[in-house]
């Protein structure tokens, strides 16, 4: 049996062997460069200040310093969490191709598998990212018993308006229907 990882991949290779329609590439390249600042940032003074903070730490009750610590804990979790996320969808390619689309490593799906599409030019594609970068994709997949739904602003994929007529030209090729937003 395979697991998700190997099915998709397998679905990757399927799709990759088919013509490419569209290539659209991220927009952000490099991945987390402020975050990795800050991180550093963080650490050095932490280990600069680490005497002053565990004397604050101990001069709490016991009840207050597990909160401090959990609190502390919680928030490097998610840090190293966004952090992670970041690298990984940073720098990867939408490839739209005759039997679906897909982007490295971890999203793949046939166009039989789409059943809707949304285009994505609203104020919340501004609060995503730092500015109106363009326009973003919904892709919806309402078949099986979880329905799924792809946004590609995580991955910072965005269309230019030539790019959207070429997508709306594939979608409408494959039957995929339009939502209005």
């Amino acid at each position: 049996m395979l697991t998700g990882k190997e099915d998709n991949q397998l679905k990757i290779e399927e799709i990759r062997l088919s013509p490419e329609l569209l290539r659209i590439n991220s927009r952000y390249a490099g991945g987390g460069g402020l975050t990795k600042i800050l991180l550093i940032l963080m650490v050095a003074l932490s280990l600069l200040f680490y005497k002053d903070i565990i004397n604050i730490i101990q001069e709490k009750s016991m009840d207050e310093q597990l909160v401090l610590v959990s609190m502390a804990l919680i928030f490097l979790a998610a840090f190293f969490f966004t952090l992670y996320r970041m690298n990984r969808d940073s720098g990867k390619s939408l490839i739209m191709t005759e039997k679906g689309f897909f982007i490295e490593p971890g999203l793949a799906e046939f166009w039989k598998d789409i059943d809707e599409y949304r285009w994505n030019a609203s104020a919340e594609t501004a609060l995503t990212s730092d500015q109106n970068e363009g326009t973003s994709l919904f892709l919806f997949n309402h078949k099986g018993v979880l329905p799924k739904n792809y946004d590609l602003v995580q991955y910072g994929i965005f269309f230019t308006p030539d790019q959207v007529q070429q997508a709306d030209a594939i979608c409408q090729r494959f039957g995929i229907k339009k939502l209005e937003s």
